[in-house]
């Protein structure tokens, strides 16, 4: 098992902490740690390279396992929790939640979202009463609301994705149970708590997805995205490790 201090990563890109998040859990005799740390400092960037990597260890998962279930694209994981394509066009908060929810019965008709997505837990999170809340919408509300004023409060934006209604038991989804945002020098900043987390099949997407939500969220506010946290409670490799070694190799050299 990891020492507690080699499951804190501080990276500069999305794609840096991906990259060694992977290496960490790879290295690890189990490929398997709890409590693991990634704090993002600039979420929305890239790098080229590891975004390719992580494409190709994707594709390569895929053609081995023809007959297994395929593990997601990366853009398809983002999409699960940002839809990337429908936000540009739809620069307002409420009007991205209402279009969403106006296809979420075809997008809940796939497979893979049988149990619903963590987009449509964001825009249509399942109430007591029986009804639904667009909490994206009233997120960014809470936050213009305070930002009018002379001091706006920097922590109670909370976003829910697990529902006590709805997943008493659990299996794969949802595996994204919380977000919460708070307001720090003018940044929007970000934490998304995890129960379970793969490297190989989701991670690249998820964190790709958050930081695109965040700085969606943030430029709705008029403001910067700041950090971006992931606190996963256990993380996996869950792909061949020799292709994951030959990744981390390459990548290297």
């Amino acid at each position: 098992m990891s020492r507690l201090a080699d499951r804190y990563i501080v990276a500069d890109t999305l794609s840096e902490a991906w990259l060694d998040a992977v290496r960490l859990l790879h290295d690890d005799p189990s490929h398997k740690v709890v409590h693991l740390v990634v704090r993002i400092l600039r979420p929305p960037a890239e790098e080229k390279s590891i975004r390719d990597a992580a494409d190709s260890l994707i594709e390569e998962w895929n053609s081995r396992s023809p007959t297994k279930r395929e593990k997601p694209a990366v853009d398809t994981a983002r999409n699960t929790i940002f839809p990337a394509a429908w936000a540009h066009r739809l620069p307002e908060p409420a009007e991205l939640g209402e279009y969403y929810r106006s296809r979420y019965a075809e997008l809940c008709s796939h497979r893979d979202n049988e149990r619903g997505t963590y987009f449509g837990r964001m825009v249509a999170y399942p109430r007591a009463d029986g009804g639904e809340a667009d909490q994206l919408a009233d997120t960014v509300r809470k936050l213009r609301q305070e930002l009018a004023t002379p001091g706006p409060k920097s922590s109670r934006y909370e976003v829910n994705i697990y529902s006590e209604r709805q997943d008493r038991n659990p299996m794969s989804f949802p595996c994204l149970a919380h977000l919460s945002l708070h307001l720090h020098q003018e940044r929007l900043h970000m934490q998304a708590v995890y129960r379970n987390e793969v490297m190989v099949g989701r991670a690249y997407g998820n964190y790709l997805g958050l930081a695109q939500l965040q700085e969606y969220m943030a430029r709705a506010c008029g403001l910067d995205p700041g950090e971006l946290l992931v606190t996963v409670n256990h993380a996996e490799i869950d792909g061949p490790v020799g292709a994951v070694a030959r990744m981390l190799e390459g990548l290297a050299s």
